[in-house]
């Protein structure tokens, strides 16, 4: 409980002060800096913390909690501060009075600080960022104060300081050609690298990853062999224009591997590196792989951005790609837990997470998708005695690939059928067309697989027909049945989970968990079933949490989509799905128009094409927007 705020505080300020304390120690750059410009701060305000010092800049601390301090700032004429850079704190900074000049800063080799640009901020604007790049504020008037608002989160602990490169006081010219800069090296980032490795040898392609290696991302960075790929070999190149790429890859490794085979997860990112560093070397153009966080990217005034790291120096680049993927799930019991949590695990996929929960104690994964699924097998991979228990609203589970090749439809027909020529229809009335044509099929002696596959090629396209409120209820009501039947396991996979079904370690239940209640040793589960009736209760030693990653378009979840939402250049869609993107990858801004050197792929183009998370959407993507940019860049044509 936070102390009673002080009387003698306007009441802006004090508004101020009490949305910060109510954002916790879950503030976020985008919070923070919604808060500065709700609150409204005027001169007045601030007054009474405003103090001028000759011998440099004051600072007056307003407040400090434990997740974040606020701070006014006075700088006399002229006045200015080091470069430096914000050690694990999140910064956000608001002019009150005067006109403020804010420096961006790259760090050269030698150590020293070069200046890269400088711009101004005007009264009641915000500028904010998070702990990675080194900048400097001044008072560039000669004759007015400058009055500056400043929120830390956390508190300030660490500055790290730099030393200006003597006799340097204006931006460097640029020396070098173009540079892309590819943000996130999953599949969508390490294949976009790729791409422009070999259609655009002209441009020096930077790829940064903020996990250890590369390729792999959440999909393909598991170790457990049981974890399979749920497409056939045959189907995964990575390469739009080389069908049998990745089949020829595993003959390679395995002379046995037939094109229906459904491999090891982990082959498929040892695929994805060796196909960046073969294009790597047979490409004239230059690689280079940042093993780090970017933590903000910043409009550069002469065109172009700034990309700033959690570790190493900040660069110039001329054009960004977004190819960020999934980001951890979002915690579903957050407001029904009760008691020490250790013995819940918020992440399957962390490294070693579900490897610490002995075999003779209960499980309750929450989610029965196939992140659960996977989560299963790996409990399972030593002889277990204690039960798993699936809990999830719906209570379905993925359906099971066919164990031979099942051709698709065509139903160019069927579709233009079900959207008419009318106004947008309804995703039931969609959902019954499908169901009643899968069933007819079934009839006939067909495989319903055949149906949901053969909707691929047309799923943007009857997306894009509905209106932002049948997408909603498609969300809200039938999503769970498309992705059972869409995103399919592998046969032998569905093979060992109906075995452990049958013998009694595995148990689905349908329901969600409206109360918990967590003790050293145990946790109590109180679940109330789908179909309604008396509450029924689990005890169990462990909460595995697999409902699936949270939206990466989310300030809190991704510091760099924090950083461009917060200055406009991003915008997210209504759904929370992802991002506003024009057709052709470009990210649209708040004022809605396309950003032309800013360009998105992957997980985050979902608000527009939906089906925007499997190989075969998102090699195209990543072949396009390379193109794109390279003719953005001719050969022969430099900066």
């Amino acid at each position: 409980m936070y102390h009673k705020l002080m009387t003698t505080h306007s009441p802006r300020l004090n508004d101020l002060i009490s949305r910060l304390d109510d954002l916790g120690r879950d503030a976020t750059l985008a919070g923070i800096a919604e808060s500065l410009t709700t609150a409204a701060l005027t001169a007045e305000d601030v007054a009474p913390f405003v103090r001028s010092n000759p011998a440099m800049y004051h600072r007056a601390r307003v407040v400090q909690r434990g997740h974040y301090e606020l701070l006014v700032m006075t700088w006399l004429p002229g006045q200015a501060s080091e470069p430096h850079d914000h050690t694990g704190a999140v910064c956000a900074l608001q002019v009150i009075r005067g006109a403020a000049v804010e420096g961006e800063y790259s760090v050269a080799p030698d150590g020293f600080a070069d200046l890269e640009y400088e711009s101004l901020v005007r009264t009641g604007q915000v500028t904010a960022g998070q702990d990675g790049g080194v900048h400097t504020v001044r008072n560039p008037s000669a004759s007015d104060l400058l009055v500056t608002v400043h929120v830390y989160a956390p508190p300030l602990g660490e500055v790290r300081r730099y030393t200006c490169r003597p006799g340097s006081s204006v931006p460097r010219p640029r020396s070098d050609g173009p540079t892309a800069l590819v943000v996130g090296a999953g599949f969508s980032g390490t294949m976009t690298a790729a791409h422009l490795l070999r259609c655009a040898p002209q441009l020096n392609v930077v790829l940064a990853e903020r996990r250890g290696s590369l390729g792999e991302g959440v999909a393909y960075g598991t170790r457990d062999a049981a974890h399979l790929l749920n497409v056939p070999a045959a189907r995964m190149s990575a390469w739009p224009d080389r069908p049998t790429d990745f089949l020829e890859w595993a003959r390679r490794r395995d002379p046995a591997v037939h094109p229906t085979d459904f491999l090891p997860r982990q082959w498929y990112g040892d695929y994805l590196r060796d196909t960046l560093r073969s294009t790597a070397r047979q490409s004239r153009g230059r690689l280079d792989l940042i093993l780090g966080e970017v933590r903000r990217v910043a409009r550069h005034p002469d065109g172009g951005w700034m990309a700033h790291f959690d570790h190493g120096p900040s660069f110039r680049a001329d054009v960004v790609v977004l190819a960020i993927g999934h980001r951890p799930p979002s915690d579903p019991l957050r407001g029904v837990w009760a008691g020490p949590r250790d013995r819940f695990i918020p992440d399957p996929w962390r490294p070693f997470a579900v490897g610490t929960v002995p075999a003779d104690e209960p499980v309750a994964i929450l989610g029965s998708g196939l992140t659960a699924v996977d989560t299963v097998l790996s409990l399972c991979q030593t002889p277990r005695s204690a039960p798993i228990t699936l809990i999830s609203r719906k209570g379905l589970l993925p359906h099971a690939h066919a164990t031979a090749p099942v051709t698709p439809q065509d139903l160019a027909a069927f579709v233009n059928e079900l959207l008419g020529t009318g106004p947008s229809p309804r995703a039931a009335a969609l959902s019954c067309g499908i169901h009643r044509r899968a069933r007819k099929l079934i009839a006939d002696g067909g495989d319903w697989r055949s149906v949901v596959d053969g909707l691929r090629p047309h799923t943007a396209r009857l997306w894009q027909a509905l209106s932002p409120s049948e997408r909603s209820r498609f969300l809200s009501r039938l999503r769970p049945f498309w992705e059972a039947h869409r995103h399919r396991m592998a046969p032998q996979v569905a093979d060992r989970l109906a075995e452990l079904r049958r013998s009694g370690l595995v148990e689905l239940v349908a329901g969600q968990v409206v109360g918990t209640q967590a003790s050293p040793d145990n946790v109590r589960l109180d679940i109330a079933p789908r179909r309604g009736g008396p509450l029924v209760s689990r005890a169990v030693g462990w909460v595995i949490n697999c409902t699936g990653p949270a939206p990466s378009n989310r300030p809190e979840a991704n510091p760099v989509i924090g950083s461009l939402l917060i200055h406009g250049w991003l915008t997210r869609d209504e759904l929370s799905l992802g991002l506003e993107v024009a057709p052709d990858g470009q990210a649209v801004g708040a004022n809605g128009t396309a950003v032309t050197d800013l360009f998105v792929v992957g997980t985050l183009r979902k608000p527009q094409t939906w089906e925007s998370t499997a190989v075969p959407e998102l090699r195209l993507q990543a072949a396009d927007v390379a193109a794109r940019i390279a003719n953005r860049y001719p050969a022969d044509v430099g900066l």
